[in-house]
């Protein structure tokens, strides 16, 4: 603030100082150097006929085909663009407006080829593009077929599992029966689960896992339907025997999700492929370009020659004027120059992030664009503040975003290093989230996250304590000088926040309100633990508390007791 008013004051006195207009400067200096050269000009006239041949030519074909080489680069960029289309078309609609995009892409680049000549290596390349283009949108229209089907699949699964739940839930059952029924129908809930997870997938280790997973608990449901009432085994076995095809099946969602993800893998390497050839077309052209960039040199170092040839003739004259117009370049050089070169040094030095003044003397027009820059730095330096602000905060529930979070517990981690105390970071995740947001819609999912976010921030209470957003509906705590009793202290506390906070969930098997999971790590003095691997500890602890029914905290170190 200090700097921008002393600028400011510098300029207010620049401004009390008689103003000499450099356009009044250039002006005088040009006409002077124009009655100068006026002379020579006309004495050299009778061979500048030559010359204006050579710009003739120049124009008549050197330009054509430097604008028509920078106009087919124009279509080749845009090419480039529009071809993404095609890999990341989710529809057939959309894969064919992307197709038909490319192809009248390409259609343009060939129509512009034909009116000039000797443009057939063009036309050659645009035709291995061409089909490259077509493989690649056969190989997308397989993937969108694919997804489509498993997408059927998916239905089919959350069908089958409405059906479980209308047989077991069945009136006319006894209580004897229906606890029997409840072990089956959380077997099949659980492959069910897996199931539709495995849609969201994105690794082969994994989906592989869970298939197993699957298969275990279809071959323990058929071991077992002796045991059920004989009145319901029909259905069971109907049930099971429509799962086992759902799933597992050549096209089940196990097998559909492994193929879908390798032919996702091979839709990308076409569409690189593609980029690759537009790319190698787009430096043919440019070497062209450059081609032509030469040719035009070479006539303009012909031409410079020739004029030189004449100033040669008139070299006397010329010699008669060079004092006058040392005089103006030393003008020039004093008044204009140096105090370009000086706002240029101070500019580059701003730029650097070195916060001089761009203060120029004088009362002009460089002058006024010195002041101009003082001015606009300030408020982009402002600007810049504001937004590594905004950058750092969640869009959605206003706390700190995974970008905070790294910064802080990274320095958190250092701190606590030279400290010497504990620390200690909580995962919290919102269980069934997604059957919420499937039931609710996303608009009551956000607004529960936002209430999330709120009482996460409330239970922050030490200056220390820092709440943020680690992704979906994920939320991390972070504790310093907090050891493993006080992280289960706060934990308790979240768990009880949320459960008073009494959010509506009828969707949430446990309960009829939200819930959350909370999986706790802590560093030990001593311990040499990056972020990563507290993160990967916070975050076992927190799948075990998913997997010993939820809504409850567990530390990492249970995990190893129990182990």
């Amino acid at each position: 603030m200090t700097e921008t008013s002393t600028s400011a004051t510098v300029a207010a006195s620049n401004k009390s100082k008689a103003r000499i207009s450099l356009s009044s400067v250039f002006a005088l200096s040009f006409i002077s150097v124009f009655v100068i050269f006026i002379s020579v000009t006309l004495l050299a006239y009778s061979k500048l006929v030559d010359f204006r041949n050579i710009l003739d030519s120049i124009a008549n074909d050197s330009l054509p085909q430097v604008v028509f080489s920078e106009q087919v680069n124009n279509h080749i960029a845009t090419l480039s663009a529009i071809s993404d289309g095609l890999s990341f078309a989710s529809s057939e609609p959309a894969l064919r407006i992307a197709e038909r995009n490319v192809h009248q892409k390409i259609d343009e680049i060939r129509s512009l080829a034909e009116r000039r000549e000797g443009t057939q290596y063009l036309d050659f390349h645009l035709t291995a593009i061409e089909s490259e283009i077509l493989e690649l949108k056969t190989l997308a229209l397989h993937r969108i077929k694919m997804a489509s089907l498993l997408s059927t699949q998916e239905q089919a699964l959350y069908a089958l599992n409405d059906r479980v739940v209308k047989l077991t839930t069945d009136t006319s059952l006894s209580k004897q029966d229906i606890q029997m029924l409840q072990r089956w129908r959380a077997a099949i809930f659980e492959a069910v689960a897996l199931a539709s997870n495995a849609v969201n997938l994105s690794r082969l280790q994994t989906i592989r896992q869970s298939s197993f997973k699957v298969t275990e608990i279809i071959d323990e449901l058929y071991s077992n339907i002796q045991q059920f009432p004989a009145a319901q085994k029909p259905k069971m076995q109907a049930i099971v025997a429509e799962f086992n095809q759902i799933a597992l099946s050549e096209n089940g969602i196990f097998p559909l999700q492994i193929n879908l993800l390798r032919l996702s893998g091979r839709v990308t390497g076409g569409g690189n492929f593609v980029h690759s050839l537009i790319a190698d077309y787009s430096r043919l052209l440019n070497f062209k370009s450059y081609q032509l960039s030469d040719s035009l040199i070479t006539q303009t170092r012909r031409t410079s020659v020739r004029i030189s040839e004449q100033i040669q003739n008139v070299g006397m004259y010329v010699l008669s004027a060079l004092l006058l117009l040392l005089i103006i370049v030393f003008f020039i050089q004093n008044r204009v120059v140096r105090r370009l070169v000086r706002l240029n040094a101070v500019v580059q030095d701003r730029a650097n992030g070195f916060s001089n003044s761009t203060h120029i003397s004088g009362n002009d027009e460089i002058s006024d664009i010195a002041d101009t820059i003082d001015y606009f730095a300030a408020t982009i330096e402002q600007q810049k503040i504001t937004l590594q602000q905004l950058s750092l905060l969640d869009g959605l529930t206003g706390i700190p975003n995974r970008r905070a979070l790294d910064e802080r517990l990274a320095h958190e981690l250092k701190l606590a290093t030279r400290e010497k105390w504990p620390l200690s970071l909580l995962m919290v995740d919102v269980d069934f989230f997604k059957p919420f947001n499937d039931n609710y819609g996303h608009v009551a999912g956000d607004e529960a996250l936002v209430s999330i976010a709120q009482i996460l921030e409330s239970v922050a209470k030490r200056s220390g304590d820092f709440a943020a957003r680690y992704g979906g509906e994920e939320f991390v705590f972070i504790l310093p000088n907090t050891d493993q009793t006080g992280a289960r202290s706060v934990a308790s506390t979240l768990l009880n926040s949320v459960r008073n906070a009494n959010l509506e969930h009828k969707y949430n098997p446990n309960t009829d309100h939200i819930t959350i999971s909370v999986g706790i790590a802590t560093s030990l003095p001593g311990e040499a633990k990056d972020a990563d691997y507290l993160q990967r500890l916070a975050d076992h602890a927190l799948y075990a508390a998913k997997q010993n029914g939820r809504d409850q905290a567990i530390h990492y170190l249970d995990i190893i007791s129990q182990a």
